[in-house]
């Protein structure tokens, strides 16, 4: 299962979470939000948003190995942990360049440029692994922008 991780600029984050819970009729357990506000730290976020992901794993580690919350993380196999998609708002802005330092190739990933149709195939696919989950998510995002240059079209 793929989590999903929203960092954009103050309520942005919350409102795509409360737009996709609505969407989907319920809670979404692995979609994550971190809103910044521009009187926020970034190193202060940056820990934040690694400190989600670091909890995330661990969690997902000990229900996939059927242990108690009483175990050491340093007894956890290194095979196991959370898949992350980072989903961003906008280039360049501080919640892209705080995603952007969270990397890791095939484990932490980042797509930004975050729009609604975007969010609901990540949310979507989350449980059929990273890469399918982001191929789907930025077809939903291109897919999802559509240009009416009458007002008798109908997006069709």
């Amino acid at each position: 299962m793929v989590h999903v991780v929203i960092i954009a600029h103050s309520e942005l984050a919350n409102s795509f979470l409360h737009c996709v819970e609505q969407i989907f009729s319920k809670k979404i357990n692995y979609l994550h939000t971190v809103g910044v506000r521009s009187s926020d730290e970034a190193d202060s976020i940056l820990n934040k948003v690694q400190e989600l992901i670091n909890n995330l794993s661990i969690n997902d580690d000990i229900d996939t190995l059927g242990l108690d919350n009483s175990r050491s993380v340093e007894s956890v196999p290194d095979k196991f942990g959370s898949d992350v998609l980072i989903l961003t708002d906008i280039f360049g802005a501080t919640p892209h360049n705080i995603g952007a330092k969270l990397i890791e190739k095939n484990k932490i990933e980042l797509i930004t440029g975050l729009n609604l149709p975007m969010l609901i195939r990540a949310v979507s696919y989350a449980k059929d692994g990273l890469a399918i989950c982001i191929q789907k998510a930025l077809e939903g995002g291109v897919s999802g922008i559509i240009h009416l240059d009458n007002k008798e079209s109908n997006g069709t």
